[in-house]
C-alpha cells in the first residue's frame, strides 16, 4: 500500500526550507546588520531541523529491501536522482565563479576536485546536502535493518559518529555530524503514533523553550541542542498551521523542497547581480523580501513550467 504524505510534515518541511532560503540570502557585506545577526541565529539550528525531516521522509518513502539485487537497484535509482542534478548545478556555479573572477587553471583543478571529493568547499558549497543525502540513502537499508533488530544500536551509532572527528574528505565530517538527526527522523516515523502524541502534548513546551533561547540566549546552546529544540517546536507549529487557510500553500512549498534547495541560491544570486548592474542597489528590507520570495517561488515555477516540459532537463532533475 502506498504511504500517504502528511500535510503537517509538508508544512514543517516548508518552514524548514524557508529558513534555509533565508540563510542563503547573504551575497556581500552590504547586507544590514539585523539580517546578518538573524541569519547567524538561523544557522544555529536550521540544518539539524532540515535533516530530521529528511530522515522522516526517507523512512516514509522507504520500501523494504530483501536482497542484493533490490539494494543495488535502490541505490542506482537514488544516484540517478541526485548525481546528475548535483553535477549540473555544481558546474553552473563553477562557470559563474570562473566568469566572475580571473581564470586560473590551478583554481579550476581545485574546484573540480572539491566538487567530487569535498562539496562543502566547492563553489556551490551549499550542495553538500545533496551529496551526503545520497550517502544517507546508501546506508538507509542498513539503518532500517538495525531498527528491526535493535533501534538502540543505530541510535548509539549515531551518537558515536556525532562525537568522532572525521575529515572533510567525501564530506564525512558533515555525514557523521548530521547522522544522528537523520536517525531521529527515521525513529520518529518508525514510532509514528508515540512521536505524534508526544509532539501534540508537549510541543508547546519545547516551542517556549526554543523561543526563550533564541531571544534571550539564556544558555550558550550548541548547534545540536538548539537544533533538537527546534524539531518539536517547528513540528508543533506546523500542526497548528495545518488548521489555517495557508496550510495548503505551505504544504506545497514543502513538496517542492528539493527543487527549491537546488535552485534558490542561483536564482537569488542572478537577480541580485542583475539588480546591482542596472541600479545603484542599497540593500533594505524590500530588496531582501523580493530576493527571499524569488528564492522560494521561482525555483517552483522553473521546475513546473520549464524542467518538467523539457525531456533532457526532466531526466537530469527528476
Amino acid at each position: 500500500m502506498k504511504k500517504k504524505r502528511l500535510l503537517d510534515i509538508d508544512i514543517a518541511i516548508g518552514l524548514s526550507i524557508i529558513l534555509v532560503v533565508y540563510g542563503h540570502l547573504l551575497f556581500d557585506s552590504s547586507f544590514p546588520e539585523w539580517y546578518v545577526k538573524s541569519r547567524a541565529i538561523v544557522y544555529k539550528f536550521h540544518m539539524p531541523l532540515f535533516m530530521f525531516f529528511s530522515g522522516f521522509l526517507m523512512a516514509l518513502s522507504y520500501k523494504p529491501i530483501h536482497n542484493k539485487s533490490e539494494y543495488f537497484s535502490f541505490v542506482k535509482k537514488k544516484a540517478g536522482k541526485f548525481i546528475p542534478a548535483y553535477l549540473l548545478f555544481s558546474i553552473l556555479f563553477l562557470l559563474l565563479e570562473t566568469l566572475h573572477s580571473e581564470f586560473s587553471m590551478q583554481q579550476l583543478k581545485v574546484d573540480l576536485k572539491d566538487i567530487l571529493l569535498s562539496p562543502s568547499k566547492a563553489p556551490a558549497g551549499f550542495l553538500w546536502y545533496i551529496y551526503i543525502l545520497l550517502q544517507y540513502y546508501v546506508v538507509l537499508p542498513f539503518i532500517m535493518w538495525l531498527l528491526n533488530k535493535h533501534w538502540s544500536l543505530i541510535l548509539i551509532l549515531g551518537v558515536l559518529f556525532f562525537f568522532i572527528d572525521f575529515s572533510s574528505f567525501l564530506n564525512l565530517d558533515l555525514f557523521s555530524y548530521y547522522l544522528i538527526f537523520i536517525v531521529f527522523g527515521i525513529l520518529a516515523y518508525t514510532y509514528f503514533d508515540q512521536y505524534y502524541k508526544f509532539i501534540v502534548k508537549f510541543g508547546w513546551i519545547f516551542l517556549i523553550a526554543f523561543l526563550v533561547q533564541i531571544f534571550f540566549n539564556v544558555i550558550e546552546a550548541s548547534k545540536a541542542i538548539l537544533g533538537m529544540l527546534s524539531i518539536p517546536s517547528v513540528h508543533f507549529v506546523a500542526i497548528q498551521l495545518e488548521k489555517t487557510k495557508i496550510a495548503t500553500q505551505l504544504g506545497n512549498i514543502g513538496r517542492y523542497t528539493y527543487y527549491i534547495y537546488l535552485m534558490n541560491t542561483l536564482v537569488m544570486g542572478i537577480i541580485y547581480v542583475a539588480l546591482s548592474s542596472f541600479f545603484e542597489l542599497k540593500i533594505n528590507v524590500l530588496i531582501i523580501i523580493v530576493l527571499f520570495l524569488c528564492g522560494i517561488f521561482v525555483p517552483i515555477y522553473i521546475y513546473k513550467y520549464i524542467i518538467r516540459k523539457v525531456p533532457i532537463l526532466n531526466k537530469i532533475i527528476p
